[in-house]
């Protein structure tokens, strides 16, 4: 990101005169030539943001200049929405109830300027609100009947603060971007910011250590300023211009939470939301499978009662699988008729669908990593040892050995499969497992968050494996801001 600049009115310039921050007025800043400069991050702190008023303009304009704007003007229409503040109530549900539970009243008023409020009592929720809603200064509605929830969101401007708020206000705002001065880095060759979220106390991530060293100096060497981040330090989404997950992900988890809040910001992400809430259950794969008319294993979905109906019928052995299972776990294999009833009477305790699938043993299974609609590695990867999956939890999460295929000796039907299922999907990075038994193909499923790791996937392409993701991020974020390169 390059300066930060801040958008005021000419009355309320003077409370930045004597910091380091570069302030505008919006007419000034509406009418500046615009310049094929490095992105400024810009803060409008106009009187206004009404339709066609100066705040309204400089917001508009900033986004259609190479400009990260605070607050966007999606972020102006969406805080209209009622929809939006549900989801805000439901994102913070547990830190609101936490934080308000003394109150004797039944309505509050929160106000955060530049992620602080003026008590210190409110200081973690004023910051998880500002994460959210990403304006510099506004004002929270939360009304309490059962529960506390946000019933209304208004950004706020100096000229309404009191002589008190408007003093803590400046304050808060030149600490935030003497503070964020400090973190990015002076390299002039960075083109756009992006972050990597991971889970350092995840037992099985996508992308280990050295995998993670090997992503960080590509997006570096293609030109992005890299940060690591994880859940736990409530990173701030919003000053990224991209976002890759390598943790994995879940549509219950704060990793699609994230996702979700990232593309409503509007930067890239892989995985993008919709690709996790697809990919990662396998009643909605299985539709889609059938609807493509791909060849999979016999699978069927039942609920308690129809299990209870059929479960004499099914043939044994076979697999057992949750809708949202990976990583081999939620996923299990029954050799016998009390084996098969004892596992579906656990899982059901925990989800009202589950699918149970023919048993088709085989040495390994393929892995076709997809990524914008081109195979950018295949693998094989064998069972664990004396286990009929490629993990094995029961034994600390062992693994079986894998081996790196070049795309070309692949059988053509096994890429032509991966392509047309991914193409449904979305975009993004994928990847495709499936089974061969002789000339036959079957598909298992497909991954969101697929599996990099130093030594497996990028036994053939080396560095050039990482680059070639790191590329596509800058392709889409040069895309996003019509950007031919």
């Amino acid at each position: 990101m390059g300066r930060s600049l801040i958008v005021v009115d000419d009355k309320f310039e003077h409370l930045f005169k004597d910091s380091s921050i570069e302030t505008i007025s919006p007419i000034k800043y509406i009418l500046e030539s615009v310049k094929d400069e490095k992105k400024r991050a810009v803060y409008n702190l106009s009187s206004s943001y009404a339709y066609q008023d100066l705040g309204y303009y400089v917001s508009l304009l900033a986004s259609a200049r190479n400009d990260k704007v605070y607050p966007s003007p999606r972020t102006i229409q969406d805080l209209k929405d009622k929809r939006i503040q549900q989801l805000i109530s439901e994102d913070l549900f547990e830190l609101i109830q936490s934080k308000l539970s003394k109150l004797h009243s039944d309505k509050f008023e929160l106000s955060v300027y530049f992620g602080e409020n003026i008590s210190g009592a409110y200081k973690k929720l004023a910051w998880e609100l500002y994460r959210i809603i990403q304006a510099p200064m506004f004002r929270v509605y939360l009304e309490k009947d059962k529960d506390w929830t946000v019933r209304r969101v208004k950004i706020l401007t100096f000229s309404e603060l009191m002589p008190t708020h408007l003093d803590f206000a400046s304050s808060a705002a030149i600490n935030y971007l003497n503070q964020n001065k400090n973190i990015k880095s002076s390299n002039k060759k960075t083109i756009y910011d992006l972050a990597i979220l991971y889970n350092e106390d995840e037992i099985s991530p996508p992308s280990d250590k050295k995998a993670l060293e090997m992503f960080v100096d590509a997006f570096k060497e293609v030109g992005f300023y890299t940060k690591m981040i994880q859940h736990k330090e409530r990173p701030n989404i919003s000053e990224y211009d991209a976002l890759f997950i390598r943790e994995t992900t879940n549509v219950t988890h704060h990793t699609y939470r994230m996702a979700r809040n990232a593309e409503k910001e509007g930067l890239v992400v892989i995985d993008d939301p919709m690709s996790i809430v697809k990919c990662t259950n396998k009643v909605f794969l299985e539709q889609l499978m059938e609807r493509l008319g791909l060849e999979r294993p016999k699978t069927f979905i039942y609920d308690k009662k129809l299990f209870q109906k059929h479960y004499k019928k099914i043939a044994l052995p076979c697999v057992l699988k949750k809708p949202d299972s990976a990583f081999s776990q939620g996923v299990h294999k029954a050799k016998s008729e009390d084996e098969l009833t004892d596992l579906a009477t656990t899982l059901f305790q925990s989800t009202e669908l589950i699918l149970i699938q023919e048993f088709l043993p085989t040495d390994f299974d393929w892995r076709i990593g997809v990524l914008g609609g081109e195979v950018i590695y295949a693998c094989k990867y064998y069972m664990a040892k004396d286990h009929w999956q490629i993990i094995n939890n029961a034994d600390g999460a062992a693994e079986g050995v894998s081996e790196c295929i070049d795309p070309k000796d692949v059988d053509p039907k096994i890429l032509k499969t991966s392509l047309k299922l991914a193409k449904e999907i979305g975009n993004g990075l994928y990847g495709i497992d499936l089974k061969q038994k002789g000339d036959k193909i079957y598909l298992i499923e497909i991954n969101d968050n697929p599996s990099i790791e130093h030594g497996v996937e990028d036994q053939l392409l080396g560095k050039a494996l990482y680059l070639k993701i790191a590329q596509y991020f800058m392709t889409e974020c040069h895309q996003r801001r019509g950007i031919n390169a």
